[in-house]
């Protein structure tokens, strides 16, 4: 079995749950995961999460003796959906043929083939491409899974709204009311929307923003680049206001932050 696991803002999240991605390299894997059942082979994936496994069984490829695997493992809190929501898509077996589902198998096998020959460095990286790629394949499969009914499309409505934004987060310019505007909303419905995630539009978009931060000052590869410059190239106009809300959500300041992060002392 080849395994990784991916902190995608560079530090450690110990205690917190893990969501695992499983691609089965050869043979099969099934298992009871909380209250349901899958089989996954090499045409599938399957996340899940470590905690309600109850069952596991390995089965070779035919006409050979072993069984392989790579997994990819990703906190949980990092990844943009409510419990609800993940519970409907973990355990779920997807069929990794085409598409991103097809994307994120090839990413994560070719991941953790290669974990031997990766930097430290390399890890928070892919780690923000793991996360990109689990939440894009998620958004997919919650999106069949949904049922027409109101709730269904709001929820919808609101994971293609949080795509937007991801990939929207470098534009300073991007405010509620824009993004009420790119979906053809008025701006009390996107509230209403994000209140039923128990969030704020303004409270989603910088927490974003600040991972994105946050996995740019741990990287080596940019240390020569101003903090405000890569705090500006994601979205924040102000030096202070960035400041203040990185050390609020981290506890440290982005300066110090940075040093913890690639003095080799």
């Amino acid at each position: 079995m080849h395994a990784l696991r991916l902190d995608a803002c560079s530090i450690p999240l110990a205690g917190q749950e893990v969501v695992q991605v499983v691609v089965p390299l050869r043979g099969a894997v099934r298992a009871v995961w909380h209250d349901r059942g899958f089989a996954a082979s090499c045409d599938d994936l399957v996340a899940h999460d470590l905690s309600r496994v109850h069952e596991v069984e390995f089965e070779a490829a035919d006409g050979q003796d072993t069984f392989e695997m790579a997994t990819v493992e990703i906190p949980r809190p990092l990844l943009p959906f409510s419990d609800r929501q993940l519970d409907d898509v973990l355990g779920v077996v997807q069929q990794a043929s085409g598409g991103v589902p097809s994307l994120l198998k090839g990413f994560v096998r070719d991941l953790t083939l290669e974990k031997q020959s990766l930097r430290p460095a390399d890890g928070a990286r892919l780690g923000m491409v793991a996360l990109d790629l689990i939440s894009a394949s998620f958004a997919a499969a919650i999106e069949e899974r949904a049922e027409p009914s109101p709730e269904s499309h709001r929820n919808v409505l609101t994971l293609r709204i949080q795509t937007f934004i991801q990939q929207n987060l470098r534009d300073p310019e991007l405010t509620p009311r824009k993004i009420a505007a790119a979906h053809h909303i008025s701006l009390s419905y996107l509230y209403q929307l994000f209140q039923a995630q128990g969030a704020t539009v303004a409270g989603w978009l910088r927490v974003h923003r600040l991972r994105r931060i946050r996995r740019d000052l741990a990287d080596p590869a940019l240390t020569s680049r101003p903090i405000y410059e890569i705090a500006s190239r994601w979205g924040f106009v102000r030096a202070a206001d960035f400041s203040r809300a990185f050390r609020h959500a981290y506890g440290v300041t982005p300066s110090d932050f940075r040093k913890a992060m690639t003095d080799p002392d």
